[in-house]
């Protein structure tokens, strides 16, 4: 990217810089492979034991969902 555009990655902001590491990573991937990358992504890691947590709760993910489409 800093030959290309002139532009350090470093200094992006992480969203952007981690879009890029996303697009990098996957470029060249046939479909099937991404979908297996995105499925790794959006899965908790197999050693977390997520019941009887607050913030993973049904409740709790219907209440954020709410807050975020009101503003």
């Amino acid at each position: 990217m800093l030959l290309t555009t002139g532009q350090d990655p470093l200094e992006l902001p992480l969203p952007s810089l981690l879009n890029l590491i996303y697009a990098w990573w996957t470029r060249d991937a046939p479909d099937s492979e991404v979908a297996k990358f995105d499925a790794s992504l959006q899965a908790p890691p197999a050693s977390a034991d997520l019941e009887g947590r607050d913030e993973w709760s049904d409740d709790e993910a219907d209440d954020s969902f709410a807050r975020a489409m009101d503003g």
